[in-house]
């Protein structure tokens, strides 16, 4: 009996790992794997048959959580090159330099900058604000 497609790519990526990392790091190893064949529409369930097929046996919490930290990982790395500052041309006059009066620190801190996820709410509940500072800002 031959074993499926997915099953033999499952194989040949598990026998160049080194077998004594954990679960959840041969699973990371095969996710670029996995997350083509959930796109292509295969179920949860199927993928976790071919993986024990495979001969990694996994149980479906340890196989969803991991998936969860792995695409949050893999949002957060491409999220980090659009954050990064554009190279801009340099200017034609001098700028100013700000004036000797200004804080250094702003008058409040711990702001997000978007609020996206509960914790980013958490923060503003936590922000700091220095009254005096503010005041110092607004004149």
């Amino acid at each position: 009996m031959t074993e499926s497609a997915p099953v033999a790519r499952y194989r040949a990526a598990l026998a160049e790992l080194d077998p004594r990392i954990s679960i959840a790091a041969q699973l990371r190893a095969l996710f670029p794997l996995i997350e083509a064949e959930l796109a292509a529409g295969v179920p949860h369930a199927a993928v976790l048959d071919d993986l024990a097929a495979a001969g990694l046996s996994v149980q479906y919490s340890t196989y969803a959580i991991t998936l969860y930290r792995w695409r949050k990982a893999q949002r957060c790395a491409a999220a980090k090159p659009a954050a990064l500052p554009k190279p801009h041309a340099a200017p034609t006059t001098a700028p100013k330099a700000p004036p000797a009066t200004v804080p250094a620190l702003d008058a409040i801190q711990g702001r997000p900058r978007n609020i996206e996820t509960p914790g980013d709410l958490r923060k503003i509940r936590d922000m700091r604000i220095d009254l005096e500072a503010l005041r110092r800002e607004g004149k």
